[in-house]
């Protein structure tokens, strides 16, 4: 293919000899002008059709299937990412492997338009597998720019390729709390709803009938006034799925413009990445991090009186390496609050 950038849709067949591979392989190997990151990257934002459905980058294909690149806009080119000194004050784990972090607010996790001099990528490069034209190495997933906590990164190809197929195959357990706009009804629940682009405001997401499928676990953990505590399980990971799917209940993230009312002010969204515990890709001994929200949650909760204990425990698995963590201590020790 002479152009990544058709000006009309380009399509070809799957050869034979093509058969049993992965979607996002069989284009690399196509045309290897790009990444198979890039690929995977058009693939997931759908500029890729398999027999005229938009799919996975993982899906297998058949002889004669026919792939379809709709017309990609190509974008300025971000600057090459230069390599710098470690930020090891943040690292909470670290082996050969891989590394699990502890994100700070106000930061991306990868460079993108408007972020492209400083993210978690740009802090970690030197123990990052980067290379070429790759703007998220060691990358598997994300956490939002204001959203705080655990993340892991792959420190090689083959450790990357294996953790993406843990979070595909739901082995990476990923547990957030959130301070939330009014009182979940009922208490505990999944909410299960498709999650898609919104159809006017391009920066946000949003339940839509034909929408990536999406489920969120909740928890109550304790409630005041006009506020609660919640703890929250991902069963899958879609772009803000976590705010998207709050917010579609009527009980947006605190501090949230974005999907709660665009006068909300304070540190940030309180939303925080408090656990992360999976078995490890190369050695396979369970591992479990988890990490106190940061100081500026108790002061946007400073005034918080009376919270009643809904739950007792904030993570309760006697059976995982995971510490039993109750709703008290959090409102305590993680959040300094005298109550």
């Amino acid at each position: 293919m002479a152009s990544l950038h058709p000006k009309t849709p380009t399509s070809f067949q799957v050869s034979p000899d093509m058969v049993g591979m992965r979607l996002d392989r069989v284009i690399y190997e196509w045309n290897p002008e790009h990444s198979r990151t890039f690929w995977q990257r058009q693939i997931q934002q759908g500029h890729v059709r398999l027999n005229g459905r938009t799919v996975k980058s993982g899906t297998i294909v058949q002889a004669g299937d026919e792939i379809i690149i709709d017309f990609i806009e190509k974008p300025a080119p971000l600057p090459p990412l230069i390599e710098g000194t470690v930020d090891t004050e943040w690292i909470v784990y670290q082996d050969d492997y891989l590394i699990v972090v502890n994100k700070p607010r106000h930061l991306v996790v990868h460079p993108s338009r408007g972020h492209e001099n400083d993210s978690v990528v740009h802090r970690l490069l030197p123990l990052l597998p980067h290379q070429g034209d790759d703007f998220r190495p060691g990358v598997v997933h994300r956490l939002d720019r204001d959203t705080t906590g655990l993340l892991v990164l792959a420190r090689s190809e083959d450790v990357k390729a294996k953790l993406s197929q843990m979070i595909q195959q739901r082995q990476v357990h990923r547990d957030y709390i959130a301070v939330i706009q009014g009182h979940m009804t009922p208490s505990n629940g999944i909410i299960d709803a498709p999650i898609g682009r919104h159809l006017r405001n391009r920066l946000k997401m949003a339940i839509v009938k034909n929408g990536r499928e999406a489920r969120t676990r909740y928890y109550t953990l304790a409630t005041w006034g006009s506020q609660s505590l919640v703890q929250l399980s991902l069963e899958t990971g879609r772009t803000h799925q976590i705010r998207v799917h709050l917010s579609s209940m009527g009980h947006y993230v605190v501090g949230d413009p974005l999907y709660g009312p665009a006068s909300e002010t304070g540190p940030g969204q309180l939303l925080h990445a408090m656990r992360l515990a999976f078995l490890h890709p190369v050695t396979h001994v369970p591992l479990c991090f988890w990490t106190y929200p940061p100081s500026d949650w108790g002061k946007a909760l400073c005034d918080l009186k009376d919270p009643k204990i809904v739950s007792e425990f904030v993570f309760h698995m006697s059976s995982s390496p995971c510490p039993d963590i109750k709703t008290y201590q959090l409102l305590i020790d993680g959040l300094g609050l005298a109550l």
